[in-house]
């Protein structure tokens, strides 16, 4: 049972990886693919982890589980990231020639 929430959690944080990143296409219409696909991963990873920093925060914790949670929010955004750049390579837009990625 628990390779099998394994499986949803990742196909649920795929979806999300791939929603953001379409919202990222027409919110950022003007920056490159990876730019935007960089937006919506660490906008989804922070989402994910709001939750967990609220709590701890919340209870007194220390620095160290603090620092724990923002390594995964770190770990969340780099899986998020491959899939939004998916979405993001999808429908190119005109770069704007002011930006240098």
């Amino acid at each position: 049972m628990a390779i099998v929430s394994g499986i949803f959690t990742l196909a649920f944080l795929a979806g999300l990886a791939m929603l953001f990143g379409f919202i990222a296409n027409h919110a950022f219409k003007r920056r490159s693919p990876a730019r935007r696909a960089g937006y919506a991963a660490v906008a989804l990873g922070v989402l994910l982890t709001i939750p967990a920093f609220v709590a701890l925060i919340g209870s007194g914790a220390g620095l160290l589980p603090i620092i724990a949670v923002a390594v995964g929010t770190a770990i969340f955004a780099a899986l998020a990231f491959p899939l939004a750049l998916v979405v993001t390579k999808r429908k190119p837009a005109e770069p704007d020639q002011s930006v240098f990625d």
